[in-house]
């Protein structure tokens, strides 16, 4: 594996401008399609990409599983892009009734006529699956809804998310590391087990714009992979700052820096396709949850 020292291309206020935007193929400088990891002056992990590394029959098999766990979704904040321009006030979206536009996201109206308390954005295709921890709306640890409703079908995709957890721990000991220590102080109940991960968000065709990922622990590292049917091109994860990007296909991997700024370029074809990316991580709080009975008593007294 060749490994490649890149500087910053971009300046701060120029990627801040980026944020929510969709990126083009003219911020990718250096495009990874072969064994490669990238690291900045310092020699600080950018990203690690290895080339056909899943075995084919782990990535069928999650394939036919995960496909059916992807649903439409209008929490992804800034990676669902901006909203149509023509969108106002008193509108509908995705059966919602826009009553306030706050740059990428709206805030709908309950029917009550008062706004909602939860921003919403462009819908797109994405789920999570695994485990998430509490938030405000939603104050208790979970399984998540396609892990708990179709348990049998997440189970044929968990050996490939722990081919994943393996590849990691090999190209980046020390972040896997600091993922397996977190895991190791959370609760069984609530981690996909001899992995690193809790969670793995899951895309169909999901051009992202340019984001930060949040909620990971930041000491981690983002697991990318990609399962696919048809042919398409385009849909390269590009890193703005660095002028780089990955070109992740099936059996693919890339390991990367999530908390650097991301999004993809666009997906072309003149047929049918699916691109179902898998990103797998741990949730930082999750260390906070109790037995799947502890957090069922939270539940109990709300």
């Amino acid at each position: 594996m060749k490994t490649l020292t890149v500087k910053p291309k971009l300046t701060d206020q120029q990627i801040k401008d980026l944020e929510g935007k969709f990126l083009d193929e003219s911020y990718i400088d250096i495009l990874l399609e072969e064994d490669t990891k990238v690291v900045d002056e310092n020699g600080k992990p950018i990203a690690v990409f290895i080339k056909n590394v899943i075995p084919h029959n782990l990535a069928e098999n999650a394939y036919y599983a995960l496909r059916k766990a992807v649903a439409l979704s209008n929490n992804r904040g800034q990676a669902s892009g901006p909203l149509p321009p023509e969108l106002k006030i008193g509108d509908k979206i995705d059966g919602l009734t826009v009553g306030k536009i706050i740059g990428n996201r709206f805030i709908p109206l309950k029917k009550d006529g008062t706004l909602s308390n939860s921003p919403k954005a462009k819908a797109v295709y994405s789920s999570i699956i695994g485990y998430a921890d509490r938030y405000a709306r939603i104050p208790y640890c979970r399984t998540t809804e396609f892990t708990y409703k179709h348990f049998q079908e997440y189970k044929k995709a968990v050996p490939y998310i722990q081919f994943i957890s393996k590849m990691f721990k090999e190209h980046l000991p020390d972040r896997w590391q600091n993922q397996k220590d977190e895991w190791d102080k959370t609760h069984d109940d609530f981690k996909i087990q001899n992995t690193v991960f809790s969670t793995v968000t899951v895309n169909k065709n999901f051009r992202t714009a340019c984001h930060y990922d949040a909620g990971d622990l930041p000491e981690g590292f983002g697991n990318l992979a990609v399962l696919e049917t048809g042919k398409y091109q385009g849909g390269y994860t590009v890193l703005p700052k660095y002028g780089i990007a990955v070109n992740v296909r099936n059996c693919d991997l890339a390991l990367f820096d999530v908390h650097e700024l991301h999004g993809n370029t666009a997906m072309t074809s003149d047929r049918p396709y699916e691109r179902i990316s898998i990103v797998c991580y741990f949730r930082k709080k999750m260390v906070e949850c109790g037995s799947a009975s502890d957090e069922y008593e939270r539940i109990k007294n709300k």
